[in-house]
Parts: structure tokens; C-alpha cells; sequence
């Protein structure tokens, strides 16, 4: 369809196209449920004496009547929004990706299933997803890109329990490739095992200790306590501990974390849904903050450049500022150097926890934890929390490993979730409060 001859028409407009299939398989204990189906619907944005106007549908509306609903919606908001200038692009991308059958799915999921027994466990959960999508993007600018993926994201938990002790073992997958390229049985195994195991944990220690983060532990601080902190839109409200702080030291010079939607990773894009062409963007460069997430309209209130971190869940939501793949990059210490620990607790895996960027405070739960004594790892502990600040924290990082791993997630925001993928090195951290 051509869109650019009832785009010209506006100031600034865009349209968002979506079309594709996807799939959903649980399994709870001996229970299985399967859906699937095609998807269609189209969005239009309408930036009009300073407000924006949204409309979408699934119902085959005309674009024309979608950008009128749009124009009118903005009509009667009152605001002084602008957006930053952004090269408009022509680019048609298609990754390559298998498509598997839901019956075939559900059918390896069953199987893969098998993988989780253990002594103790008694109950399971498995969630598995997948879609594969053609996403449009025109703008009354020119803009026309065209992208088509795919996601698999697998979840699963598996449930123990050992006199009056229950513990909970979880682990994810994720595929860009589809389903095929799921490992599946692997994740179920380990999510198996780690409920095996903790139900023979001891309680933790309460106090201030020396902690080293294992890779995912170091990949959810990046995230949850960074990157979030950074994207514009609460810098500009002034709801993030990273107010007013770009170009000071925020932690120490060991400490270098970015967001990169350009590596292949879950998070991965070639273009945000403002057809805003990604791009690394350095958050901390040696303990320095150097730069925050924008969409176009928090670029130009904040006076930078777009850097493609406008992203919205589907075509039915308005794009936000959201990170993709966001991980601490790796030092230059052996693994010696950083369990270089008299007293302390490793901690592995996150099991949730929450972040006031405001604040800067955090709560997060370890899903596995050992005491460590002169660096060497001895008894396993259970349900571990660490609480701090985000700044506090970064500036009593002491080690940064050399080694390197990510893991995949969905995060959520304002009620839209999105792919991403946060990641880093083993990392030691003074005076971390466990309790």
C-alpha cells in the first residue's frame, strides 16, 4: 500500500503496519494447553500543534480514517511536544528464521519435559511462546522500513519439596531463529535441579558482606539498576538517581555498561519503532555517565541525538523509550581475582526483586547463593536478598571479570513488554546488605 501521498499531508504522522502468526503453549503438571493464530492491525501517530494524537486497529480500518481518528485525538490534548530530527530511511530487512507447527510444538515441549526430575520435585510449569512478525514503519518524513522476525521465548519452573521446606527452580530460553532453536531440554533440567537443591539450603547470614555476582545476577543490575535509570523519559521527569548527572563519575572506573539493540541477542533490531536506526549507546564508560535511552521526543527535550530506543510492544501501543540489550562488558581480572574473598557470598541467578530509580534504592533475590570462605565456595544458601543503593553500589565495585555471558528476559513498562537481554562478567562488590 502506498502511504507516503496521505503522509504528506500532515506536519509529522507515521504509520505502523504488523502482520504474522504466533503461538502459545503452558504445560502444568499433565495439563496442556495450546493456542495459535494470524494477527494483522495498523497504528497511526499524529503530531499536531504540539500534541500527539493515537489510533490503532485490528479490524481492517483505512489508514486515512486511523491518521483522522489520530489528528482529532491530538486536537484536544494540550502540550509542547517536539521531536528531534532523524535521518528518514528506505531499508527491507528479513532475518532468517525456521517456522515449527504448535502440535510439533507441544509435542517437543512434552518430551523436553521428561528433563525435569529430581528427588524432591513434584510439580511443573512450562510457558513457551512464539511469533514471527513483518513490522512496516512509514512516516510523513519518507520513512519506509520493513522488518521481519522472529521470537521463542521458553520459561519454566519446577517445584520441590523436602519435609516443610519448598523451593522453586526457574529457567529461561529464547531463540531469534524460532522454535527449533530453543534448548529446551537443557533449561528444564537445570530449572529441575536448582529445586532439587535448594531445598537442602541453609537460611543466609544477615549483615553487610563482599559479594561476587555471577554473569545473570550482574546482567540484572545492569538492567534493572542502570538501565532503567537511564532512559530519558524519567530523567526528564526527574523520577531517576541519574538526574542532572551525565558527564560525572557515578561509579567506579571498573564499571562500563552499555545498551547495544545491534548485537544478536534477544533485544536485537535494526530500527526502533520511530524508524530510528540503532546503535550502541555507551551508558557508563569507566564509572562516567555518558549518555541516556531517547526516543525522538525525549532527544529533543533533552537536547541529544536519537539513538533508536523507541519501542513499543505491538502496533496497538505508542512507542517508549526502552532499553534491548543492555550488559556490563568485561574487565580484565581471572576469576582468582575475583572470588579474592576472606568472607562472603556468591550469588547466582535472579529470582525477581524490584528498583525505585528515584530513589535509587533495590531489592533483589538471588535463586542461588554459597558462603564463600577464602574464595572458595561452601554451603548453599536459600532465598538470598541484596539490598543497597544503585549508587552506592556501582562506586564499591572492586573486580571485574574477564568472562562474559547473557540471558534473555521480557521486560516490562507502562504496561508493554519487549524482548531484551542483559548480560556481563563475574563482578565483586564491598559492603552489599544481605538479610
Amino acid at each position: 500500500m502506498e502511504f507516503s501521498r496521505i503522509l504528506s499531508r500532515y506536519d509529522y504522522a507515521d504509520i505502523r503496519v504488523e502482520t504474522g502468526r504466533e503461538s502459545g503453549i503452558s504445560i502444568k503438571d499433565d495439563e496442556t494447553k495450546v493456542s495459535s493464530g494470524f494477527f494483522s492491525g495498523m497504528s497511526a501517530r499524529v503530531l499536531k500543534n504540539g500534541a500527539w494524537g493515537f489510533a490503532s486497529s485490528n479490524l481492517g480500518d483505512k489508514p486515512e480514517e486511523l491518521l483522522k481518528k489520530a489528528e482529532r485525538l491530538a486536537a484536544v490534548e494540550k502540550s509542547t511536544v517536539s521531536v528531534a530530527a532523524a535521518k528518514p530511511e528506505k531499508r527491507k530487512i528479513k532475518e532468517s528464521f525456521s517456522i515449527t507447527d504448535p502440535a510439533e510444538q507441544a509435542s517437543e515441549l512434552l518430551d523436553a519435559k521428561k528433563s525435569m526430575k529430581g528427588r524432591h520435585v513434584f510439580s511443573h510449569l512450562i510457558s513457551c511462546s512464539d511469533s514471527q512478525v513483518k513490522s512496516e514503519f512509514y512516516s510523513s518524513e519518507g520513512a519506509e522500513i520493513v522488518q521481519e522476525c522472529s521470537y521463542s521465548y521458553l520459561s519454566c519452573m519446577a517445584v520441590a519439596k523436602s519435609g516443610g521446606v519448598m523451593q522453586r527452580g526457574f529457567e529461561t530460553a529464547a531463540s531469534r531463529k524460532g522454535f527449533a532453536g530453543l534448548g529446551m531440554h537443557e533449561a528444564m533440567k537445570s530449572a529441575a535441579e536448582k529445586a532439587d537443591m535448594l531445598v537442602h539450603a541453609k537460611s543466609p547470614p544477615k549483615g553487610k558482606f563482599t559479594v561476587v555476582l555471577d554473569p545473570e545476577m550482574t546482567g540484572v543490575f545492569a538492567h534493572e539498576a542502570v538501565g532503567h535509570a537511564s532512559e530519558a523519559d524519567s530523567i526528564i521527569t526527574r523520577e531517576s538517581v541519574f538526574s542532572g548527572k551525565l558527564d560525572f563519575p557515578v561509579a567506579d572506573e571498573l564499571v562500563n555498561i552499555v545498551d547495544d539493540p545491534t548485537m544478536p541477542y534477544f533485544g536485537h533490531y535494526a530500527y526502533d519503532d520511530e524508524g530510528v536506526p540503532a546503535g550502541r549507546t555507551e551508558l557508563i564508560t569507566n564509572g562516567v555517565l555518558r549518555a541516556y535511552l531517547n526516543s525522538r521526543e525525549t532527544a529533543q527535550e533533552t537536547g541529544m541525538q536519537p539513538n533508536g530506543h523507541g519501542r513499543s510492544e505491538n502496533y496497538s501501543f505508542v512507542p517508549i523509550v526502552r532499553m534491548s540489550n543492555t550488559f556490563f562488558l568485561p574487565g580484565r581480572d581471572s576469576r582468582d581475582d575475583v572470588f579474592n574473598v576472606h568472607e562472603g557470598v556468591y550469588l547466582k541467578g535472579m529470582q525477581g526483586g524490584s528498583v525505585d530509580t528515584f530513589s535509587g534504592g533495590f531489592m533483589f533475590k538471588a535463586e542461588l547463593a554459597y558462603l564463600l570462605k577464602r574464595g572458595e565456595e561452601k554451603e548453599l544458601l536459600r532465598d538470598v536478598t541484596i539490598t543497597g543503593n544503585i549508587l552506592e553500589v556501582l562506586k564499591n565495585v572492586k573486580a571485574v571479570g574477564k568472562d562474559f555471558s547473557t540471558s534473555p528476559g521480557i521486560c516490562g513498562k507502562l504496561g508493554q513488554g519487549v524482548p531484551v537481554e542483559d548480560g556481563g562478567p563475574h563482578i565483586r562488590v564491598e559492603n552489599m546488605t544481605i538479610g
